[in-house]
């Protein structure tokens, strides 16, 4: 049960823009690219701070901040740009 738990939220942080056919724009990433920021100004599907069952993902992805405990992709700490978008 914990490997599909893992592999569920492991395929939500590998959601890629369908290919397009020549002369066709490519299709839109996927319907969570839009989805409902949580208090800590990222999606609620990829926040560790409100669903800690991702921890392992993202540190397996090689995606960790262990200096403030987030995934380095979200860490406002170290990328002062995140923060100016509203990621705390």
């Amino acid at each position: 049960m914990r490997s599909i738990a893992l592999a569920v939220a492991f395929a939500a942080l590998f959601t890629f823009a369908a290919p397009s056919r020549a002369g066709e724009p490519a299709a839109p990433a996927a319907a969570d690219s839009t989805a409902e920021k949580c208090e800590h100004g990222v999606k609620k599907t990829l926040c560790t701070r409100c669903n800690p069952k991702l921890i392992p993902v993202f540190k397996a992805k090689g995606d960790w901040c262990g200096e403030h405990g987030v995934p380095e992709s979200q860490c406002a700490s170290c990328n002062p740009r995140l923060a100016k978008e509203g990621v705390k």
